[in-house]
This record gives structure tokens, sequence and C-alpha cells, in this order.
């Protein structure tokens, strides 16, 4: 499909923009602006779970690697609240990544998400929105059967 390759990797502009009408917060991370001028990484805020047994409100900071997108499933992580305040069980310990080497990240756990998201239609607008979709349900379902801390 020529729609699905025609903006290359990373996120459009017009992409983000759609991004922020769900994620008023959602902002580009202008240091990995990408050679074709697309977005490789974007913070958004979400509002999950403390925990599966603590149901209340935490704002999470994710920091979202779109630069294999839409190709590849791109990869989130938690910026805040810190490793230790986190007791969410699908979010791993802190460690240091490639995509911000300096700074403590927390990578979320996806579980079998991979499968789906490989088979979805050769959409960016369709891979762009499961994925969201599914970052915001894991923070707000905590499944204690795929443990990641």
């Amino acid at each position: 499909m020529v729609g699905y390759l025609n903006s290359g990797a990373g996120i459009t502009s017009d992409e983000l923009r759609r991004v922020m009408i769900q994620y008023p917060s959602t902002a580009a991370v202008r240091q990995h602006r990408m050679g074709n001028g697309n977005f490789g990484v974007i913070q958004v805020s979400m509002i999950g779970v403390h925990s599966a047994t603590d149901s209340s409100d935490v704002r999470y900071q994710v920091l979202i690697d779109f630069r294999n997108f839409p190709a590849s499933m791109p990869i989130a992580y938690i910026r805040s609240p810190s490793s230790s305040e986190i007791r969410h069980c699908n979010i791993y310990r802190n460690d240091r990544y490639a995509l911000a080497p300096n700074i403590d990240l927390c990578a979320i756990c996806v579980g079998s998400y991979q499968s789906s998201y490989v088979n979805l239609p050769e959409s960016r607008e369709m891979r762009l929105g499961c994925f969201l979709n599914q970052i915001q349900y894991i923070l707000s379902n905590p499944n204690p059967n795929s443990k990641a801390r």
C-alpha cells in the first residue's frame, strides 16, 4: 500500500496532531527529529492505575520510540513516576536505553501484543491508534499473569 510507506519511518506532524486530540499533553522530543522530517520519539501523559490491588490514578509520562514505525511496533517507556514509586506489575524496573542514555526509563511490558500488531492492516493510522490504545489499556488494567517486576 502506498500510504503505508509513503511517509517513511517515525510519525508525521499530522499524525502527532491527531494524537494530541486524544492526549493534549503530547509533545515531540525535538532531539529525535528524523532525517525525513518525522518525529522518532514523543512524550505522552496517560492516566493509569497504581497497581493490580490499588486502582488509584497515576499520571504516567510515557516516552514512545517511533523510529521504526510503522514497519515495527513502537516501544514505550515510563519516564515518570520513578521506578521506586512504580508498583504496576507490567512496567519493568528502571534501566538505561539508547533512546535516552542519561535517563532512567522503565519499559512497558506489552505481553503478546507484538503478534497482534504485525497482523494489523498496513495502515499508519490504524497501527498508531491501536498501539496507543494498547498502552493506555495496559496502564489502566494491570495483568498479574504477565509480570515485569
